[in-house]
């Protein structure tokens, strides 16, 4: 008779999700509410894999055995995890950052229509590298530019001046200018322009000729007027510019961290069964007691390694270790079998119980005759 046992309730509600056990990882934008300031700061692989770590202290050592545990080295994030899976938590980090720094930059609309155009940089420099080598974000660079040239207007403080008629004619002139021309938009000027492309086409209402009319307007006036017209018709319009760039990066990160959350997702369980299929592998001898008939019987169990595809005998469909408690689950045409074990002694004994669908359940003991050849 091949045993299954139950796993504990307590147990079944605590497995670990894709980063840890923590509640607030199960679900990947609860992080930004939790941590975003530290998030904000990332800005390399080491930074992504030690707050990974310290998120999910947890997740490396809850799956080896006491006796098996080595001290790891200081600064070491990668124990236990393969290349691609450091990839993935890190690329996954790396999208989180650009989420976060996009989100930050969102809420300063208001401080961007009221008051002045400078913004402090979206990114640092070692962030906006690090994130160009794990992410394809295509419009993350033009975004960069765009905020970039937004904050070097010398528009540091509104000019007061009365909006006399000739302003009302200057912006007239423009704002037809704008629906009319053909040429290219206030926005393109600013990305390829700067803001000296922005004040060159603003000044192109005043023709040369106008410095020998009777009453030419001084240049002081004339910073005055194009001033007021940034700051009153333009900010606007680079503000939504602004906006939509940001909107279409975030989206792009969002993409990524979902797909890196799910490759994380399928790998963490993959990992957990792995561990545990080999801390039982080898070959036991077992002891079932049946509580419906109080009959004992003795069985020789062999568990194979997880890289056997064809094992010459029956396997769990389902082995899940946390801690030194072991929970298989058997899968027969005519039910199934749970069993829920502990180690104990070195990993050279497994107590615990069974039941099954069709009515058997009992204790189990187990005593390991022989590993797996390693």
């Amino acid at each position: 008779m091949v045993t299954s046992h139950l796993i504990s309730l307590f147990i079944f509600g605590n497995l670990p999700t894709a980063l840890g056990q923590d509640s607030s990882l199960k679900h990947p934008w609860k992080l930004l509410e939790a941590h975003q300031p530290q998030i904000l700061l990332l800005s390399s692989d080491q930074e992504a894999l030690e707050f990974n770590q310290r998120l999910t202290p947890e997740s490396r050592s809850s799956q080896s055995p006491p006796t098996r545990r080595k001290q790891s080295r200081e600064g070491d994030v990668s124990i236990n995890k393969p290349k691609e899976i450091q990839e993935a938590i890190t690329t996954f980090w790396a999208s989180m950052t650009a989420i976060a720094n996009i989100q930050k930059l969102r809420t300063l609309t208001e401080s961007l229509l009221n008051g002045p155009l400078v913004l402090e940089d979206l990114l640092s420099e070692a962030q906006q590298e690090w994130i160009l080598s794990k992410l394809s974000l295509e419009g993350l660079e033009p975004l960069l530019e765009f905020q970039k040239k937004l904050s070097q207007s010398h528009f540091k403080k509104p000019t007061t001046f009365l909006l006399d008629d000739e302003y009302s004619k200057f912006s007239n002139f423009h704002d037809h200018s704008l629906v009319i021309s053909d040429g290219p938009s206030w926005t393109n000027i600013l990305s390829q322009f700067g803001f000296k492309g922005i004040e060159s086409r603003l000044s192109e209402y005043w023709p040369p000729s106008d410095q020998h009319s009777q009453n030419p307007i001084s240049n002081t006036q004339k910073q005055a007027y194009i001033q007021q017209y940034v700051t009153s018709r333009l900010k606007s319009i680079f503000h939504a510019n602004l906006l939509m760039q940001a909107l279409q990066v975030e989206t792009q990160a969002y993409k990524v961290a979902w797909e890196s959350w799910h490759r994380l997702q399928q790998w963490q369980p993959q990992q957990q069964s792995r561990q545990a299929r080999m801390r039982l592998c080898g070959t036991w001898k077992w002891i079932i007691h049946n509580h419906q008939n109080h009959g004992d019987h003795k069985t020789m169990m062999t568990f194979t390694p997880p890289e056997n595809a064809t094992p010459s005998h029956v396997q769990p469909t389902t082995v899940f270790m946390h801690g030194d408690t072991l929970y298989l689950k058997w899968t027969f045409p005519q039910g199934i079998q749970e069993d829920s074990l502990l180690f104990s002694n070195h990993d050279t004994r497994l107590e615990g119980t069974f039941t099954n669908s069709v009515g058997p359940y009992g204790s189990i003991s187990g005593q390991r005759l022989s590993p797996c050849k390693k």
